[in-house]
């Protein structure tokens, strides 16, 4: 299974490469939509904001998502498991320790981040977990949308 998410990957990731250049004044442009995008994404997160969250992924290749050692084949699976896991939680604090932006051609873009996500359980716990994260963006109809992502948390 794993070998067929990987071969997808590179093959839609080739695709996308294809005879194409990009200045380094375009690169900065999209590096800078498609950060702009996750900031968003984040505030989602933060706020246990399913719905708008969900705003920012295509499943349309079907690619698979993965998240600490489960790989969901379609996003709607990974989502439902989330808020699951949510219950309980009143809302989170990310903090972004590391980010880096790679873009691979005009509509295909890796952000990969580490950091920690402070957890407010509503009994008044609170969980720290430090994360890692890779999210495969691509423009479609002029909006960066996630395309592939894998997460993992540890405590």
């Amino acid at each position: 299974m794993n070998k067929l998410i990987v071969i997808s990957i590179f093959s839609l990731l080739a695709f996308g490469l294809e005879g194409q250049t990009i200045s380094k004044k375009q690169t900065e442009l999209i590096k800078n939509q498609v950060d702009s995008v996750f900031q968003k994404m984040v505030i989602y997160a933060e706020k246990l904001d399913f719905e708008k969250l969900s705003l920012g992924v295509d499943d349309t290749y079907n690619v698979g998502f993965i998240s600490n050692n489960k790989y969901y084949s379609q996003y709607a699976s990974l989502i439902e498991d989330t808020k699951l896991t949510a219950l309980g939680i009143s809302k989170q604090d990310i903090s972004i320790k590391e980010k880096k932006i790679t873009v691979l051609s005009e509509k295909i873009v890796i952000l990969t981040a580490t950091g920690t996500a402070k957890s407010y359980i509503d009994d008044g716990r609170e969980i720290l977990i430090n994360f890692h994260w890779s999210f495969v963006y691509e423009k479609i109809d002029n909006n960066w949308k996630v395309i592939q992502s894998h997460q993992s948390g540890v405590r």
